[in-house]
């Protein structure tokens, strides 16, 4: 069983939360520039993780000196 705790810290800094205000993905900020920092964050988290993963090309092998 869970326990919820009733205080909430800034993701961004760390500074506990004061005023119930600024929630954002489920959690909550210091302040507005923070909670847009964190939107910013998790969608470019979300999408590298959705970006494909580049394609490798096929090494290769070196090319043979020829001697003359």
């Amino acid at each position: 069983m869970a326990i919820e705790t009733t205080e909430k810290y800034c993701p961004i800094c760390g500074k506990q939360v004061a005023e119930p205000t600024f929630n954002r993905f489920g959690e909550w900020a210091c302040s507005e520039a923070h909670a847009d920092e964190y939107v910013k964050e998790t969608r470019a988290q979300k999408m590298r993780a959705a970006a494909p993963a580049p394609e490798q090309q096929p090494q290769r092998p070196p090319r043979q000196m020829r001697g003359g």
